[in-house]
């Protein structure tokens, strides 16, 4: 399990995440984009309320307790 504030970075904080339905912060670069529950994922992609974000291009943020 990680801790408010710790970055999703393998499959396993994604499944856990998609699991339990604790939300995550998005963030492109520095600049926040939206806060949500993982829907799904793959390695490429991960879909939060409808979008697909680029796991490359984005950092996820473990929002539990939000």
């Amino acid at each position: 399990m990680l801790n408010q504030g710790d970055i999703l970075l393998y499959d396993s904080h994604f499944l856990y995440h998609l699991k339990h339905s604790v939300p995550v912060q998005i963030y492109d670069r520095n600049v926040h984009i939206q806060i949500g529950i993982i829907a799904r994922f793959n390695d490429h992609f991960v879909e939060i309320e409808d979008t697909l974000y680029n796991r490359q291009r984005f950092t996820f943020i473990s929002r539990p307790g939000f």
